[in-house]
């Protein structure tokens, strides 16, 4: 398996399958959470460091499970839609959008809380023993991008002249990629080739030219990619209470990740004096993981209207497996070519950063409460190994290392309101993920891109009764960037180009949640 990275590739469309799959990019999506828990906490931003009491604790701070007083069953379902805007900026100036949207349901949160506590008359400092087991969605990778362009096929470079510049940048020979094509394809080029996008000859000087498949009408390009799955925690916990105003817990975080994308990206051209009629390249990919880490924390109750919390999670150790194939398919005047990879699998490890949180929350009484978190978040000391010793060398070197000089430490912050009146609650909050980069985009060789800050509006609104109660919550979330000067959003490249320029896309991506929590004593 080849051992490069192509992240102009693996970004957006992941062309490269897992061979180049293992990137920065791959990290921060495992990294950054997004607004979790019950509809409760997800209405007031997330902020529930300082709160207690809640069975979001068991992934948030687990000293809040210290606070209950009963037993408690929480079920949370829900919606969440995504809607992304594309922009290209093609090589005439001109500027195509499309947006793309999908709806999923979604299981945000379920979890059970077994209360042990000592009766108020009942003596002892250590008023008694939490134990909780919890699930949460920390993210959802459901998204479609679908974009359309069309350019000139004897002006702009698409595909067909990336493909061809590759081998020429690798110098492959005629006989080099027959030999690749009889042994079993292992590279990009080496697929372009086989699909009969361009040739290979040797000229007077003895050097290797490379001639891409004439087309020189108008070119019609699309690409749709599509990603499913979701990253998951299941949580058991313990938390207690020292004379009700000291609060301890630990949690133990068993994770889990499921994730896919099939990019499908076509070209097509009717000019009647090219025998080229279109392609179509299909790159799927998916992997499956599995994590664990610990969280520790406390909750101090000075007086009454205030309480401070802080909370610890270890690094999350995952182990992965990816599986991967590419395949292209040219079809012209006169029948269809086709070359494909062989399946291919790979294991390898990842550990995400240590977080540290602090909250305070303030109370008015039986009106409500203000609470406010900041987290801390060294983007920069997530990894990749093959092995258990991370100072061993390997193909993971120079990746480890870009993640290292390319990622901020950062402060993420969260805060959120709750209002009381009798039984009903009404929520707001705003929740703040801040840039992971360094000031400046990646750039891994083919490509710069960049990740920006995230941004969480939440409202929600409740009712509590004695043994039972509802909440639901709103979460609305987008990314904030300006990468490009035209737009703001996200930005890449499907391909780029070392002698010519190449298409600029950028997505603004909008998330929108809607869930509701039931809750039941017992």
């Amino acid at each position: 398996m080849k051992k490069t990275l192509l992240a102009s590739l693996a970004l957006m469309l992941g062309w490269g399958g897992a061979a180049f799959a293992q990137t920065e990019v791959d990290v921060l999506r495992y990294s950054q959470l997004g607004v979790s828990g019950t509809a409760r906490i997800q209405g007031i931003g997330g902020a529930q460091t300082a709160l207690g009491a809640d069975i979001s604790s068991l992934s948030g701070n687990p000293a809040g499970l210290g606070m209950f007083r009963r037993s408690e069953f929480t079920i949370t379902p829900g919606v969440q839609s995504v809607t992304t805007n594309t922009s290209i900026n093609l090589m005439d100036g001109t500027l195509e959008r499309s947006t793309g949207s999908n709806s999923n349901f979604v299981f945000p949160q379920l979890g059970v809380v077994v209360s042990n506590r000592k009766g108020d008359s009942e003596a002892g400092d250590w008023r008694g023993v939490t134990f909780g087991v919890g699930f949460t969605r920390l993210n959802n990778f459901n998204e479609h991008y679908t974009s359309y362009r069309t350019q000139s096929g004897d002006v702009d470079p698409t595909l067909v002249e990336y493909l061809t510049d590759l081998a020429a940048q690798n110098n492959r020979s005629r006989e080099s990629l027959d030999n690749e094509y009889d042994s079993g394809i292992t590279t990009l080029e080496g697929l372009g080739y086989g699909a009969f996008l361009y040739d290979v000859d040797v000229n007077d000087d003895g050097e290797n030219e490379y001639f891409p498949v004439d087309r020189f009408g108008s070119i019609t390009q699309r690409e749709e990619i599509i990603r499913e799955g979701s990253q998951s925690q299941i949580d058991i916990g313990v938390g207690t209470s020292y004379k009700d105003r000291l609060y301890l817990g630990a949690s133990l975080g068993i994770v889990t990740v499921d994730f896919s994308q099939r990019n499908i990206y076509t070209e097509a051209e009717g000019d009647a004096a090219t025998s080229f009629t279109s392609l179509e390249y299909t790159d799927e990919f998916s992997t499956a993981g599995a994590g664990v880490n610990l969280k520790l924390g406390l909750i101090a109750r000075p007086v009454d209207a205030l309480r401070l919390g802080l909370s610890i999670q270890t690094p999350t150790a995952y182990t992965f497996d990816d599986d991967y194939q590419r395949r292209m398919v040219t079809t012209f005047d006169d029948g269809v070519e086709s070359a494909e990879e062989a399946p291919g699998q790979f294991s390898y490890r990842m550990v995400t950063p240590f977080r540290a949180t602090g909250g305070v929350a303030f109370f008015a009484g039986k009106y409500g409460f203000i609470s406010g978190d900041v987290e801390f978040v060294n983007y920069g000391s997530a990894k990749y190994r093959e092995d258990d010793d991370f100072s061993s060398g390997g193909f993971f070197d120079d990746i480890n290392e870009g993640i290292k000089n390319n990622n901020n430490s950062v402060v993420n912050y969260r805060i959120g309101a709750e209002g009381r009146y009798e039984v009903f609650r009404l929520r707001a909050g705003y929740a703040y993920n801040a840039d992971p980069e360094n000031g400046s985009s990646y750039d891994s060789g083919f490509i710069n891109y960049k990740y920006g800050p995230t941004q969480n509006y939440t409202l929600g609104a409740g009712i509590r009764l004695q043994n039972f109660y509802v909440d639901a919550a709103y979460v609305h979330t987008l990314q904030d960037v300006n990468y490009a000067p035209f737009v703001s959003g996200t930005s890449y490249s499907p391909y780029e180009l070392k002698t010519t320029a190449e298409p600029q896309f950028n997505i603004d991506k909008k998330q929108n949640s809607v869930l509701v929590t039931l809750g039941f004593n017992f």
